[in-house]
C-alpha cells in the first residue's frame, strides 16, 4: 500500500515494522538534518540516449544545484544489467541519497535492497520494483497516454483500417502499461481498427526494421502509435525508404503518433511527418518532482511520496504553446 503523505518521523517509526515479500513507500533507518545543503544524491537514469532523458537530467540537476544538493548522474544506457551494476556501486559510495529511474524494476531488486541494508533512502522514478523499500515515487500516467494516442490515432484515420504500435521493452511497466492503454482503448471503442504490436525495444533502429517488414506484408497500414517520440525517427526514415512519407490528405499518407513531445517531434508536428504526439513533462517528473520529495526529506518536511504526471496531446493546433516542455528546452 502506497501512502499519499509522509513525514520523516513517519519514515523512521516504520522501520521497526517487518514488511514481507513486498515493496512499500515505508521507512528506512536513515535520519535527515533538516538541511539538503550538502546532501549527495546518486541518480541512474534511464539512459541519456534518449533526448527525454537528458531534458529530465537538466531539470533535475538545476533544482539541485539551487537547493545546494550534489547530484552525481548516472548514464544507465537503457542496459538493465549494467543498471544493476551501477545502483550496487552506488551503494558502496555511501551517498544521503539514491535515485533510480529503472529500465527492468524486477531486476533492481538487488540494489534496492543493497540500498535498505546499508540505511540509504531511496526514491524511484516511473518503474516500481516488486521488493524492496523506497520512500518516494514519481511516475506518469502511462496507461492514460496509451489511451489518448489511440484517440488522436483513431481521430486521423477515420476509425478504420490496420495500425501498428511500437513498444517499449517487454521488462517496462512504462510500456506495459502504455500497451495496455492503446490496446484497449482501441478494441472499446474502434472496432473497424486492426492493431498490430511491435516489440522494438524503445529503439530507433528496431522499429526502422520492424517497420520495413510490417509494410512489406502489407503495404495497408494507414498509422503507427509509438511509446516513445525516438522510435519515431526510425518509424519516418522507414516510411520515406517506401514512399508513404507523404502529406495528410494525400493517397499513401501514414499517419504517425509519438509520445513524450520532445522538441524533435515538434518540429516533425510542424513540417507533417509526425501527427501529434503525447506529452510526457520530464522537468514535472524531475526537477519539479524526485528531487522535491527529496529535498523536503532532507529537510525534514511532509511531502506527496506517490505523484504522477498527467499526459496530454500536442498537435498542429498547440505546437507551439509555451505549456510544451519541447519548446522550452530550445
Amino acid at each position: 500500500m502506497r501512502l499519499n503523505t509522509i513525514t520523516r518521523r513517519t519514515l523512521v517509526a516504520a522501520t521497526i515494522v517487518a514488511l514481507v515479500g513486498t515493496s512499500a513507500l515505508t521507512g528506512i533507518a536513515s535520519s535527515a538534518e533538516g538541511d539538503a545543503k550538502g546532501k549527495t544524491v546518486e541518480y541512474i537514469t534511464f539512459g541519456l540516449q534518449f533526448e527525454y532523458q537528458v531534458a529530465m537530467v537538466e531539470g533535475m540537476k538545476k533544482r539541485a544545484e539551487e537547493a545546494g544538493i550534489v547530484l552525481n548522474v548516472i548514464d544507465g544506457k537503457g542496459d538493465p544489467n549494467n543498471q544493476v551494476t551501477q545502483a550496487l556501486d552506488a551503494v558502496t559510495k555511501q551517498p544521503d541519497a539514491i535515485v533510480i529511474n529503472p529500465i527492468d524494476a524486477t531486476l533492481l531488486v538487488a540494489g534496492v535492497k543493497r540500498a535498505n541494508e546499508a540505511n540509504i533512502p531511496v526514491f524511484i522514478m516511473e518503474n516500481a520494483p516488486p521488493e524492496g523499500k523506497y520512500l518516494g515515487f514519481v511516475d506518469f500516467d502511462n496507461e492514460a497516454g496509451g489511451a489518448l494516442g489511440a484517440d488522436a490515432l483513431a481521430k486521423a484515420i477515420g476509425e478504420k483500417g490496420v495500425v501498428l504500435e511500437t513498444r517499449g521493452s517487454v521488462g517496462s511497466a512504462q510500456a506495459q502499461a502504455r500497451h495496455k492503454g492503446f490496446t484497449e482503448r482501441m478494441a472499446a471503442n474502434y472496432p473497424s481498427i486492426e492493431v498490430r504490436s511491435l516489440n522494438t525495444e524503445w529503439a530507433a533502429d528496431n522499429a526502422n526494421k520492424m517497420v520495413l517488414d510490417a509494410f512489406t506484408q502489407d503495404a495497408n497500414i494507414v498509422g503507427v502509435f509509438s511509446h516513445n517520440d525516438e522510435m519515431v525517427r526510425g518509424i519516418v526514415s522507414a516510411l520515406r525508404q517506401i514512399g508513404k512519407l507523404v502529406p495528410a490528405g494525400e493517397a499513401g499518407h501514414v499517419t504517425v503518433i509519438g509520445l513524450d513531445g520532445t522538441p524533435l517531434a515538434l518540429d516533425r508536428i510542424r513540417e507533417g511527418t509526425q501527427h501529434a504526439t503525447v506529452a510526457q513533462d520530464p522537468y514535472a517528473m524531475g526537477g519539479g518532482g524526485i528531487l522535491e520529495q527529496v529535498i523536503a526529506y532532507f529537510e525534514g518536511r511532509d511531502y506527496d511520496n506517490n505523484m504522477q504526471t498527467k499526459p496530454y496531446v500536442i498537435d498542429k493546433a498547440n505546437v507551439d504553446d509555451a505549456r510544451n516542455w519541447g519548446n522550452l528546452k530550445k
